[in-house]
């Protein structure tokens, strides 16, 4: 059985791959309806021809006052506000390999790590999964150092790594969960390699 546990409290928002779709161009005030890729021709109020293509960038940037990290442009991370001034980003892709962030903007969040690492693995637990974890640390590119559990659960062939991590300032900071398994495929490797090498934690 493949358990492909993504809930802490409010957890459950997938990122969704976006291939193409309908977009709305507008230049020199007219609109012009386009998809990734199409090349079209505007024309411009003094009667000029342009052409004009819509491209999307392989590599995006989402950011938002607390952090900021790169990712595939065909993954979209998804935020969310999960009250009391918890706020909860989360990019995921089909295979379950996941990237998640919490917000805590009235709290350092560091003690919660056992709770995070619980709620994660609890229905693995009842499952009859092995659960070993270990203290774990990563120095980011920026500068700063974030700190947690290295968790693995395992289960006959079955095998899940996540880093619980976190960074803590005064009444503020960051929970940040990425989560692999021994199935994951090579363009989930690099997306979550891509995070941890651009993470930049803005948490003042």
């Amino acid at each position: 059985m493949r358990l492909r546990l993504l809930l802490i409290m409010a957890l459950g928002l997938w990122g969704n791959l976006v291939l193409s779709g309908n977009y709305l161009l507008t230049i020199d005030g007219k609109p012009y309806e386009l998809d990734i890729g199409e090349m079209t021709t505007a024309t411009l109020q003094n009667g000029q021809k342009i052409q004009v293509k819509l491209e999307k960038k392989v590599i995006a940037t989402f950011k938002t006052e607390m952090f900021s990290f790169n990712h595939p442009s065909g993954f979209a991370p998804a935020k969310t506000d999960l009250g009391d001034g918890v706020y909860q980003t989360m990019m995921a892709t089909p295979s379950g390999t996941m990237v998640m962030i919490q917000e805590y903007t009235g709290l350092n969040p560091c003690g919660l790590i056992d709770m995070v690492v619980t709620e994660l693995t609890k229905e693995e637990v009842h499952y009859g999964y092995t659960i070993t974890k270990r203290d774990v640390s990563k120095e980011l590119a920026e500068g700063h150092s974030v700190m947690g559990k290295y968790v693995v659960s395992k289960y006959r062939k079955d095998e899940y790594q996540r880093n619980v991590l976190c960074y803590g300032a005064k009444d503020a900071g960051l929970v940040i969960v990425t989560q692999l398994d021994n199935d994951t495929p090579s363009e989930d490797m690099a997306m979550i390699d891509l995070f941890w090498k651009t993470l930049k934690i803005l948490v003042k």
